[in-house]
């Protein structure tokens, strides 16, 4: 016969880690419901005396998530706090949450919707809109403030930081850049100005008064300028290059011609504007160089006040036409203008995106931004290509203009008149005054500046010829 043996065993609650969980859940909803209420706790009171000594009950209580939208400000606040990818499902979410408090069983008790006013106040407000058949509209005005407001931007700012957590290797960088002029064909000022533009994107803070946008063009077909311009703006907003579309716009958009249309510069660190210059920018020029260096925008989002965001007005263009074209100016100190002549060796897009990354992830900024800025031409305009062809139309006409016949003393009009062949116009007699002030300065008449000596233009004009000085060629 075996002896009886009596054995200890020790029993494990494997429900303990779950109770431990609930009840530390349940502690904290009821810290914020007492904070809510401004229920102070006496010395040596838990969260659960503080309320049941106040005279309620768990029971009493609403959903955690109702509590979280109250306790931390509201539902937009609320909305702001998820982490969402997209416009369209942080909509959905505050509809779920709007519906969930509508249905919440707690507040159709008469006894108990009145026991927390901070919470009913909640439910009042979404009852309110679901009877007026404003849910959807709410929800999405919510969810348009608070994606462009906050969410999109701090997305974004993570996935820039993923880019860019590497350390610049000026070694790399070289590397980089060796290629890229090699397959090209950019000059070591072009690839400084993609520099500048880059830095200027991950610079923070930086002053728009010094803001240079990249105008890439040319006149060729299938040089890359788009796929270069797409590499580039999808790395520094930290995306990968197959989603190259949400980061282009149009200039109508930028410049918030419809009040309801959110310019992309207020979501993302870079915008493609591909083709976006218009054919005729006389009217709308100045408004389109205060665009360029402004850091705001004013927003009128559907159901709700105007408000005031921030942009970051980091463009770059790509056309098939010479920014020349559309710069009203005589120059412009807002533009980088980089032509491409040859068509370039051919790239998988892969492989052009790999290349620009390794560029734009090891770049490194000047010490002196000011400096750095003053170190780019300006690019001429309209205004100096007019110019340009009025002096050489002048010049190729002195004979006639300046002529031994021609009488003693000219003017700008009767220049104009002479050139044009007809009543000049005040931008032609504009155009003819510069030329004309460039070419002949020397020949005016002391007494009266109107006036131009014909015997000195002429032979001034015959002393340009002779020294071969060069004069722009017509456009």
């Amino acid at each position: 016969m075996i002896d009886e043996v009596e054995v200890e065993v020790e029993v494990f609650d494997f429900s303990a880690p779950q109770k431990k969980k609930q009840n530390l859940k349940e502690n904290t909803i009821l810290s914020k419901v007492n904070e809510l209420m401004c229920w102070d706790a006496y010395p040596e009171e838990t969260h659960e005396d503080v309320f049941i000594r106040n005279g309620n009950k768990l029971n009493d209580l609403p959903s955690s998530e109702i509590i979280d939208i109250v306790y931390i400000g509201g539902i937009h606040k609320w909305a702001e706090s998820l982490n969402v990818c997209s416009q369209e499902y942080l909509y959905e979410s505050v509809v779920t949450a709007m519906r969930k408090c509508i249905s919440e069983p707690v507040f159709y008790d008469k006894k108990k919707i009145d026991s927390f006013p901070v919470l009913s106040n909640f439910f009042y407000y979404c009852q309110r809109l679901d009877r007026s058949g404003k849910i959807a509209s709410e929800a999405e005005s919510i969810a348009d403030i608070s994606w462009n407001g906050v969410i999109c931007r701090r997305n974004l700012a993570e996935n820039v930081a993923k880019i860019f957590k590497e350390k610049p290797d000026k070694q790399k960088y070289l590397d980089a850049v060796s290629k890229i002029r090699k397959i090209w064909g950019f000059t070591e000022k072009e690839v400084d100005a993609i520099r500048y533009y880059v830095c200027q994107v991950r610079h923070e803070k930086h002053n728009p008064s010094m803001n240079k946008c990249i105008y890439l063009w040319s006149k060729s077909k299938q040089t890359g300028k788009t796929t270069i311009a797409r590499a580039i703006v999808t790395i520094l907003n930290g995306d990968k290059f197959d989603y190259y579309g949400k980061y282009e716009s149009t200039l109508s958009t930028e410049m918030s011609y419809n009040e309801h249309d959110l310019p992309l510069s207020a979501l993302y660190n870079a915008v493609l504007l591909d083709e976006a210059m218009p054919k005729d920018t006389k009217k709308s020029y100045g408004a389109i160089k205060r665009v360029l260096t402004s850091s705001s925008c004013n927003y009128n989002p559907k159901f709700r006040q105007v408000i005031n965001i921030k942009c970051k007005r980091f463009y770059f263009f790509t056309s098939n036409d010479d920014i020349i074209d559309f710069v009203q100016d005589d120059s412009e100190r807002r533009f980088f203008a980089i032509n491409i002549e040859a068509k370039p060796e051919q790239l998988s897009f892969d492989d052009i995106y790999s290349l620009w990354l390794q560029f734009c992830t090891n770049v490194t900024p000047e010490s002196d931004w000011q400096k750095w800025y003053d170190s780019f031409d300006f690019v001429d305009g309209l205004a100096t290509k007019d110019c340009n062809e009025i002096k050489n139309e002048i010049l190729l006409n002195s004979d006639t203009l300046f002529g031994i016949g021609a009488g003693t003393y000219t003017t700008v009009k009767k220049v104009a008149s002479g050139l044009f062949k007809n009543e000049p116009t005040r931008e032609q007699k504009k155009s003819v005054g510069e030329a004309m002030a460039e070419l002949f300065s020397s020949c005016r008449l002391e007494s009266n500046k109107a006036y131009y000596s014909i015997s000195m233009c002429r032979q001034k004009a015959t002393l340009i010829a002779g020294v071969g000085v060069e004069i722009e060629a017509p456009f």
